[in-house]
């Protein structure tokens, strides 16, 4: 690889490592504009139980129709999925606050 490449293969890198960073930032944004202090989240969780109605029949139909489903992802080894969205921030006590709406997982 020339220098120039590796130049620019680094500047790419640090790109989408900040694209990340902004995404996360954005996200911390919704979350307090939802009236949650950020300094008490622990983390954020998407929990399909919490679905409404309308959206679990949503996401059925959408996999009847072999789309992918729009609140999970990718699936791991331990069974559990990667989530596509947030439906809660659960707070440094343990409790958890319900996000509405939902946001974009990073």
């Amino acid at each position: 690889m020339t220098p120039a490449q590796q130049l620019l293969a680094d500047i790419r890198q640090k790109q989408s490592e900040r694209d990340r960073l902004l995404r996360e930032l954005g996200l911390w944004a919704a979350v307090q504009a939802q009236g949650i202090a950020v300094d008490t989240v622990d983390r954020w969780g998407f929990e399909p139980e919490w679905l409404t109605p309308r959206q679990k029949a949503d996401a059925q139909r959408a996999v009847m129709l072999g789309k992918s489903h729009p609140y999970t992802g990718e699936r791991l080894p331990n069974g559990h999925y990667l989530p596509k969205v947030y439906n809660f921030v659960r707070l440094k006590d343990g409790s958890r606050v319900k996000l509405d709406p939902m946001l974009e997982a990073v």
